[in-house]
């Protein structure tokens, strides 16, 4: 027990003053005289034994009395079990109130949103008046970094709508610590109400200002169930017109029944493609496969749909990405150009094949290549080697086939900047390539799987054999991978990602002089998947809650106009923030995207690309903690002052008062006033 106001008890000194008037209160008896005293003695001896114990009733009484009533202006109270700081003063509170997707799902009282919103009005209803208000959603919007009175929150709160925003415990935290820095003279207290999702909560990570006083109010849903379309990509990243592919697609179900018959459908170009049914058990995944054919080259936007209800912004999911129609490739040639590569790209309409001298060359036009390949060049100058550096630095490929008489010192200089393994020497001894690396993307797909999925080479396959062959020696800390290997371990041709491309190395040039490799089966299949996987991969979508920048290609010959971001179907457009990356732009949407969907990437009037925006799919999933559970997370966090305010059978309003002042006693004291008064009045006159 304490006392509001513990100065009062020293008025409990009071209680001596009964105690002394009763010791010293001597009454004078008048005498009468009786002729015989034998009877009266008996009935006087009986009377003094009940006075004495009337009187000490009475003093008792008159003692607890004033006791009791001391104690009303005491103001005595029970405090608050719960780790909390009682609060005194003018208050400054910042109420937060999670309007995320997850708190679309229904409870008892409406949705969760609707029952958000009614609490955080009981909050400020049972604040005093004096107090100040500020209002915060995942939005982080403008107008709510400021406090306001009671009667401009009641209206703020009124116009909170759902959101896509995510925002961690500790972001909304630290965004509510800082507004309390404008209220240095007043007592900062921090209410915040959400569903407290598993996913995007961060309870078990929470940072905030010890200072404050958190109030933590759980809200919680009647059902937790939802489907939803997690994530989708294609089984092969290189994408061709008029080839089949197979998009694979990841459903969620958050739920305690197992679903079954589910539709599943695909639209390219807003015509649908594809069409799959799917059984999933409850709280799994499961992986549904979609081939479809691509009928041209260009911008592809795509939508997956499914049905689930009540929970359907997460029904869709929108994709979209190109179709090159020509991979750009240019050969740079130490004498003259080479059959086999001539063969192989010039006459294939599927590449723009441009051959080049080591003696002419213009740089400016690299940018223009996805691959380069340096077939027989004997010296690599300093500017060919600054050039192929920003190239493969940039995200381009490039592939290299020394001659037999190669400055090894050049090369290695190059291939030391992109920590690629370094030419040591000769080996002239005949050998054949006796491995293939079929996991490598260059030959996933080129050779078919037995029963058991895995990629076996044929028995006694035709592999090129080298007459003689350059001797590679790795780094420690390489990131190399060997595509093929020689009989004697030493590798054949590797691949070493450096940048944002890739450096392939042929240990022994294309010519017939040096093996079989351009004549053998292999070497077409090898080249084309060079060829097409040295173009840029584009993510398929982009998340409305992370700031990722939007990558498209920086033509500085063409960027002239400004770019714009556009919905389809739609005229809401805006300018967003762009940044250079060498060969690359990056368009920032800066949270002016507020729906999913897909979206047009202009320059001007010309269409550059599609884009497409999902919402964080972090939401979908609707399991929540407890409050036992969110008390429990609280206890192991750093934070000084915090209640949970459960709110089943006792309003926030009570809970609130009770935490700030602890359970009054005061009203009982005043009953035992009433009480004892009564019981003198009683002694004094009935008994």
């Amino acid at each position: 027990m304490a006392f509001a106001q513990p100065l009062f008890l020293l008025a409990l000194l009071a209680l001596a003053i009964p105690v002394i008037i009763h010791l010293f209160n001597f009454r004078k008896y008048k005498k009468i005289y009786f002729t015989n005293v034998k009877f009266i003695a008996e009935i006087k001896l009986e009377t003094k034994k009940r006075s004495q114990l009337k009187h000490l009733l009475i003093l008792l009484a008159r003692l607890l009395a004033i006791a009791c009533l001391v104690m009303v202006f005491a103001q005595p109270y029970i405090p608050s079990s719960i780790s909390h700081k009682k609060i005194k003063g003018t208050q400054a509170i910042s109420i937060y109130i999670d309007n995320s997707f997850s708190m679309e799902a229904l409870s008892s009282g409406g949705s969760l949103l609707d029952v958000a919103k009614g609490k955080a009005l009981e909050i400020a209803e049972a604040c005093r008046p004096s107090d100040i208000f500020q209002l915060l959603t995942t939005d982080f919007e403008g107008r709510h970094q400021r406090f306001v009175s009671r009667d401009e929150f009641r209206t703020l709160v009124d116009e909170v709508k759902i959101s896509p925003a995510v925002r961690s415990l500790s972001e909304v935290m630290k965004r509510q610590g800082d507004m309390f820095s404008n209220a240095r003279n007043m007592n900062p207290v921090a209410y915040i109400i959400s569903d407290f999702q598993r996913t995007t909560s961060g309870l078990r990570d929470l940072k905030a200002d010890t200072a404050v006083s958190w109030f933590f109010v759980p809200v919680v849903s009647v059902k937790q169930n939802n489907l939803y379309i997690d994530s989708a990509w294609f089984d092969n990243p290189v994408l061709q017109p008029f080839q089949p592919v197979k998009l694979k697609v990841k459903i969620r179900n958050s739920s305690e029944e197992r679903l079954e018959k589910i539709p599943l459908k695909l639209f390219i170009n807003n015509i649908q493609k594809s069409v799959a049914g799917f059984a999933i058990d409850p709280e799994s995944t499961t992986t549904v496969v979609l081939p479809f054919t691509n009928n041209a080259a260009g911008i592809q936007s795509g939508i997956l749909s499914i049905i689930d209800y009540p929970v359907t912004w997460d029904d869709n999911y929108f994709f979209a990405y190109i179709i090159a129609p020509a991979v750009p490739v240019y050969c740079i040639n130490g004498d003259s150009p080479n059959p086999y590569l001539d063969a192989l790209f010039a006459s294939d309409s599927s590449f723009i094949y441009r051959n080049g001298s080591d003696k002419q060359l213009d740089f400016s036009s690299f940018g223009q290549y996805t691959l380069i390949i340096l077939n027989g060049v004997k010296e690599i100058s300093s500017g060919l080697r600054q050039e192929i550096t920003r190239f493969v630095t940039n995200g381009g490929n490039i592939l290299i086939f020394p001659p037999d008489d190669a400055d090894l010192a050049g090369y290695n200089d190059l291939f030391r900047i992109f920590n690629a393994p370094s030419i040591t020497g000769k080996d002239t001894v005949k050998i054949n390539v006796s491995d293939i690396n079929t996991e490598s993307l260059i030959f996933r797909d080129v050779f078919e799987r037995n029963a058991s999925g895995k990629i076996v080479l044929p028995e006694n396959a035709d592999l090129p054999k080298v007459t003689w062959h350059y001797i590679l020696k790795s780094e420690s800390k390489s990131a190399t991978e060997d595509l093929m290997k020689l009989q004697n371990g030493q590798p054949f041709l590797t691949v070493t990602k450096a940048g944002k491309g890739q450096v392939f190395l042929s240990v022994v040039p294309l010519d017939d002089k040096s093996g079989t490799f351009p004549k053998n089966s292999i070497f077409v299949p090898t080249l084309l998947k060079i060829a097409i996987l040295s173009v840029p991969l584009y993510p398929l979508c982009y998340s409305l809650s992370a700031d990722n920048g939007i990558v498209i290609e920086n033509d500085s010959l063409k960027n002239k106009e400004i770019f714009k971001i556009k919905k389809d179907g739609s005229d809401f457009e805006f300018i967003p923030e762009i940044r250079t990356n060498g060969s690359f732009k990056l368009l920032y949407p800066r949270d002016q995207i507020k729906e999913a969907g897909l979206y047009t990437i202009m320059e001007g009037t010309r269409v550059i690309q599609g884009a497409a925006f999902n919402y964080d799919r972090r939401e979908s999933d609707l399991h929540c903690f407890t409050g036992d559970e969110v008390i429990t997370m609280l206890k192991r966090s750093d934070l000084k002052y915090f209640a949970v305010l459960k709110g089943k059978q006792i309003s926030i309003a009570k809970q609130i008062h009770d935490i700030n002042q602890g359970t009054p006693l005061w009203k009982y004291f005043v009953l035992g006033v009433l009480a004892f008064l009564l019981t003198e009045i009683v002694l004094i006159k009935i008994i």
